[in-house]
């Protein structure tokens, strides 16, 4: 008699680095900004006019999906936080160009 789930194979390393992140921003407006990084961040629905890139700091550290780096930024005074995607350069992923042939086979 097999035991259930012992056909199911165990993912490598690679496919677990590789695989979309979950957002761990929450917007709510009847909630007190708060920062738990990594676990979870609370922001307003909403920026503010005090939302600048000179107000805004980087929480935690860069992280790469699939070939795209971001980072969760937050304002220092009212608290908003969103992901902050950089810009691709010439890529060393497969991923990325794949997207960007799809990209322009799209705009076409």
């Amino acid at each position: 008699m097999r035991r259930i789930g012992s056909n199911i194979r165990k993912q490598n390393s690679d496919v677990k680095s590789n695989r979309p992140t979950r957002n761990i921003i929450r917007y709510k407006d009847d909630e007190k900004p708060r920062n738990d990084y990594p676990k979870r961040i609370v922001s307003p629905t909403n920026p503010s006019d005090c939302c600048t890139d000179d107000n805004r700091k980087l929480v935690g550290s860069v992280r790469e999906v699939e070939g795209f780096k971001f980072a969760y930024k937050i304002c220092a005074e009212c608290g908003y936080a969103a992901r902050f995607f950089y810009p691709a350069v010439e890529s060393t992923s497969d991923a990325v160009k794949d997207y960007r042939k799809w990209k322009r086979y799209m705009t076409q």
